[in-house]
């Protein structure tokens, strides 16, 4: 399986390095860097679990001043768009977020912790071509999110 970890699986191995390239990534494409939304980046990148938009949003009320509401959804939606953060969704909870780094990723994620692996080469192609000549549907994407538990949670 080790062929399909990316380089980059975990965000949280090197969050300052995600945290300089998604300001990077902001100022060439012409978005401003606010203090705000440098403070919501850094937040971001110290979660090892997925986080929601009001558990993000509650853990900057300590800062000061605290970024908005308003500016934290934005932030979220504005990574989401750019591959910077992918949308989790667990079974029977509320949709949360995990920093990732942009590419065609999929995710492990550990029932128990909530640790977040990100791995490549899902190998869905053929099986998406052939659902789309059975069923005279145009894909335009998927989503793999496999849940289990991690090597840490099955030992305790």
């Amino acid at each position: 399986m080790s062929e399909l970890l990316t380089t980059a699986a975990s965000v949280s191995t090197n969050p300052d390095a995600w945290v300089s390239t998604v300001r990077t990534s902001w100022q060439t494409s012409g978005l401003r860097l606010t203090e705000p939304r440098t403070r919501v980046l850094r937040r971001i990148a110290t979660y090892n679990a997925p986080f929601s938009a009001e558990q993000l949003y509650a853990d900057l009320q300590g800062n000061e001043p605290p970024p908005g509401r308003a500016t934290v959804y934005r932030v979220l939606e504005q990574l989401h768009e750019a591959g910077w953060l992918a949308r989790m969704h667990p079974a029977g909870a509320d949709v949360g977020y995990v920093a990732t780094w942009p590419g065609h990723l999929h995710h492990l994620i550990c029932t128990n912790c909530g640790k977040v692996v990100a791995f490549e080469g899902c190998g869905m192609s053929p099986l998406l071509e052939q659902l789309s000549r059975q069923t005279d549907f145009t894909i335009d994407g998927h989503l793999v999110q496999i849940y289990g538990r991690c090597a840490h949670c099955q030992q305790a």
